[in-house]
């Protein structure tokens, strides 16, 4: 009997090898270096959320006001943190094994609803690529929405295309539905546009008990409605999320291929061989047709909903459909044999994991705990050297998580500052006190941080001594000294640089505005002949001597093309630190080029002046231009990238 058994798993095994594999490999990518995985920003906020003593405060405190996600996966959390504490290789388990859950059911379905050869395809593609791997990796509702996506599909197709009725798929279907509805608001519209296609497709003798089974997953989700409601009500993430961009699909697609072009070639090939070889009758075509309309549905609804109300459309919103995107392009592929099968799946994986490795470098950009990395960074600085102001510019209670939970020291002389309580004029205000006392300065930053607080730092401690660079954060070790950074243009030894120089305003070591002039000498450069690498900085410096206390000159810095705004950025005087003993005041603003798109533009340019609203007399003593080397890999983990 043992040896049947084992013969039986061996042929299984035999029959489902490439499967096996795909699991394996999409495994291995999953728990590399597992107790190593951190905790990223939603993350932590998500635990933070953990931390109420009773279940009503956790639904009315820590979900309907403080998330914009359904109540499940942070229930969910909050007893599962309960039973075993913290450690993120424990809480991110679940997360992981759903993630290789759906690599399973991705197969399962293009086998169902298309062929084996399809099947493979998709569940490689799923196993290997960064956009599925990394959620899967973080404790947020993706990897669980897509497990419970594909299960409610899966089952949904038995009971609408193949006439299934058997009882276990009406179970799952309903159960899927519910997990659906109760994890992401974009699952619970794919479940909810998946059921509503049912009713067209739905053999007439089952529809009473297709309806039936739907009113059970509506009543089920009636205790949520009123946290839906609520979020709703309160919008989308529209404060700090930008509005898509036309290209925004064919941005996703690069991103999902690594932004290899080989890798997009060879898709594109095997879409092409799938059209041009496969023929599907009109019943095998439908699951496809599904498939294409499920995902440009929730894609054009987010789209316009993005532009026209509020910013909902990213990229992890799309992680419940991408499986039906896949579906849809490859699904005409019809039956290949087990010799191209194994050809296509070793292509996939390889180019996708050789990519994410080298390419991405996956590994060593994502597995970085960036508030933890701050705090240990600004130890080594103050090892180096103990006066060392130390200024953290993070989110306080994600990084004193690591406080309480890891150990980690952080002493109470160390500076958190957070904009906008912390102010640009607060900030120069803290140099100009603390001057005297520090030889250095550790500044250890998110990237929300206004890039001119950096500016401003250097220009009074102008030495770089280090700059460690993350995804998302960076933090940065200066000294006085020699200034690490040379003008690109400097109104005092480079003034034909400027464009409106007049040289006989350029007197008594200031060039003067006089009464009713609005404009002056100015900087400006395309940005192609400008621009280095992407993710670099300009940082404009001007010291200006007022007319009077009241007086409110402007530093003006833009980017533009032809008569379009870019990127538009002002500095008022009076929001600055002003020298009362001789009416001097320094204004800073900086431009990060990796924010500003300016690629979709014609001709774009950098220009930057001062604007002399007030039109008094005005001198400036000081103009330069900046150009900083800055983080090439703050975007690493959504946007392609230079490596260092």
């Amino acid at each position: 009997m043992v040896r049947s058994i084992i013969n039986l798993l061996f042929q299984k095994l035999k029959q489902n090898f490439l499967l096996v594999l795909i699991l394996v490999i999409a495994t291995v990518l999953r728990l590399y270096h597992w107790t190593e995985i951190p905790y990223m920003h939603d993350e932590l906020s998500a635990l933070l959320r953990t931390e109420f003593d009773n279940f009503s405060d956790l639904i009315n405190l820590g979900v309907k006001y403080r998330d914009t996600h359904p109540a499940l996966i942070q229930v969910f959390l909050y007893y599962w943190t309960g039973i075993f504490g913290y450690s993120a290789w424990i809480v991110k388990l679940p997360f992981i094994l759903s993630g290789i859950g759906s690599v399973y059911l991705a197969y399962r379905l293009g086998l169902r609803l298309s062929s084996k050869t399809t099947g493979l395809i998709i569940a490689s593609i799923i196993a290997c690529s960064e956009y599925t791997l990394m959620f899967s990796q973080i404790i947020r509702p993706y990897s669980s929405g897509l497990f419970f996506t594909l299960l409610l599909v899966y089952h949904w197709s038995e009971l609408v295309f193949y006439k299934n009725y058997r009882l276990k798929h009406q179970f799952y279907f309903v159960l899927a539905t519910i997990l659906c509805a109760y994890n992401h608001h974009f699952s619970l519209f794919a479940s909810g546009l998946t059921g509503f296609a049912g009713l067209f497709f739905i053999e007439r003798k089952f529809l009473w008990k297709y309806l039936l089974l739907c009113a059970i997953v509506v009543l089920a989700y009636l205790p949520h409605l009123h946290i839906f409601l609520k979020q709703l009500g309160d919008g989308g993430v529209g404060a700090w999320l930008g509005k898509p961009e036309p290209d925004f699909l064919l941005q996703f697609l690069f991103y999902v291929c690594h932004f290899s072009l080989v890798l997009v070639i060879f898709l594109v090939i095997i879409w092409c061989f799938g059209r041009i070889s496969g023929h599907k009758t009109p019943r095998q075509r439908l699951p496809l047709y599904f498939s294409g309309g499920l995902f440009f549905t929730v894609y054009f609804t987010a789209y316009f909903y993005s532009i026209y109300s509020s910013s909902v459309l990213q990229y992890s919103v799309l992680i419940f459909v991408f499986p039906f995107l896949l579906l849809f392009i490859f699904g005409w592929i019809k039956e290949q044999s087990s010799v191209v099968n194994t050809i296509l799946v070793a292509c996939i994986c390889i180019g996708f994991t050789s990519t994410l490795i080298f390419g991405r470098k996956y590994y060593s950009i994502f597995y970085v705990p960036i508030f933890k990395q701050l705090i240990v960074d600004a130890h080594d600085a103050v090892n180096e050297e103990p006066k060392t102001l130390t200024i953290l510019y993070t989110d306080e209670p994600k990084t004193r998580f690591y406080e309480r939970y890891q150990g980690l020291i952080i002493p109470k002389s160390w500076l958190f500052i957070n904009e906008p309580t912390f102010t640009e004029k607060e900030l120069t205000a803290l140099l100009n006190e603390k001057s005297g006392q520090y030889e250095r300065i550790y500044l250890g930053a998110i990237c929300q941080i206004p890039p001119n607080f950096r500016a401003i730092i250097l220009s009074c401690y102008s030495h770089i001594l280090w700059q460690r660079n993350y995804f998302s954060a960076s933090s940065l070790l200066v000294s006085k000294g020699i200034p690490s950074e040379k003008p690109i243009a400097d109104l005092v030894k480079t003034p034909k640089l400027f464009n409106g120089y007049d040289p006989s305003k350029w007197y008594n070591q200031a060039y003067h505005f006089r009464q009713n002039e609005e404009w002056g000498p100015g900087f400006s450069k395309p940005l192609s002949e400008l621009i280095r690498k992407p993710s670099d900085v300009i940082d404009v410096i001007v010291k200006l001597k007022l007319s009077d206390f009241e007086h409110n000159p402007l530093l003006i810095i833009a980017a533009q093309s032809n008569d379009s705004i870019i990127q538009f950025k002002g500095t008022e005087a009076k929001f600055n630190l002003l020298n009362r003993s001789d009416s001097t005041v320094t204004l800073i603003q900086s431009m990060r080029f990796i924010d500003l798109k300016y690629k979709h533009f014609d001709k774009p340019f950098l220009s930057t002046y001062i604007w002399n609203r007030d039109q008094k007399p005005l001198q400036i003593l000081s103009f330069r231009v900046i150009y900083r080397t800055d983080n090439p890999v703050v975007y690493a983990l959504n946007e392609d990238f230079e490596a260092p």
